[in-house]
């Protein structure tokens, strides 16, 4: 990757307030004698608080300031997780006129980064603008705050095509890669250690199994606002199960603890990595 650019942080932007009669209405409907993760205090948002969204910066495959290839990966980086339904608002134009490029939209949410990569061959040794605008909000709904605009221009180089991934598979996740079974795997959570025990939503993390895949992939999950499946191949963005691991780190609209459980230990920066992974290369 190229240079990474660092912003200074502007002041954030006001937000909405939801009643707590609605949230009450949310929790009880969505979570039933389960206790919710959602503040309690007046919304279902964090707190005023909260630091803004911010964008921290933008790397390119070469340098800013060189010239880029005509097919280049654009990677933006900011200080939440972005909402996956305005991730593809960020405008990508030549010289700054007329519509935006179409791009293939990439969330890395774990690291909270957005990588973009134009669908068709740029023009080779023009000027090309990015604008990443207000309309950017984290999962907290939280807007961007300020809009800043990037410029670049190309050559007449073509980055070759990249290495394939590693396949990762369920067992991986759920042994020394993901780490799901050491983290999660424990008595009264998602395992059946005893006779009569019972899995925490009925979801046995301690081995992998056709049967755990197919509950992963064709369950709703129990308290998503959004309707969300544990898990949605091919988009961790849209998938319950990352967002209750991020959950220790950021707000990601769920309900209940987060995984693991707020007394236990985070999974590790590649543990999550993986889980997010998998869950891209098709949940196999």
């Amino acid at each position: 990757m190229g240079s990474f650019a660092r912003l200074n942080r502007p002041l954030r932007t006001p937000r909405l307030r939801i009643s707590s009669l609605l949230l009450s209405s949310l929790c009880l409907f969505a979570f039933q004698q389960v206790s919710c993760s959602f503040p309690t205090d007046e919304d279902p948002l964090p707190a005023s608080t909260d630091p803004p969204l911010t964008f921290l910066g933008l790397s390119l495959s070469n340098p800013i300031e060189s010239l880029q290839p005509v097919n280049p990966v654009i990677t933006l980086s900011f200080s939440d997780i972005l909402d996956p339904d305005t991730g593809a608002l960020v405008a990508i134009r030549l010289g700054g006129r007329g519509s935006p490029l179409e791009v293939l939209v990439e969330h890395n949410q774990v690291e909270r980064k957005l990588i973009l990569r134009p669908k068709a061959s740029l023009q080779p040794e023009s000027e090309y603008q990015i604008d990443i605008g207000t309309s950017l909000k984290s999962l907290a709904g939280v807007s961007l705050d300020r809009s800043t605009r990037v410029t670049f221009r190309t050559g007449k180089d073509v980055l070759p095509n990249p290495t394939p991934e590693t396949p990762i598979a369920l067992a991986d996740i759920i042994g020394a890669k993901g780490q799901l079974k050491t983290f999660c795997a424990t008595s009264g959570c998602h395992a059946v250690q005893a006779a009569g025990e019972v899995a925490a939503r009925n979801l046995d993390l301690s081995a992998a199994s056709p049967e755990l895949r197919s509950y992963l992939v064709g369950t709703s999950a129990s308290g998503s606002p959004e309707s969300l499946r544990l898990v949605q191949p091919g988009q961790p963005e849209k998938s319950y199960l990352l967002r209750k691991i991020l959950a220790t780190g950021s707000f990601t609209r769920i309900m209940g603890d987060p995984m693991p459980a707020e007394d236990s230990a985070p999974l590790g920066l590649d543990a999550m990595l993986a889980v997010q992974r998998w869950i891209r290369q098709g949940a196999n």
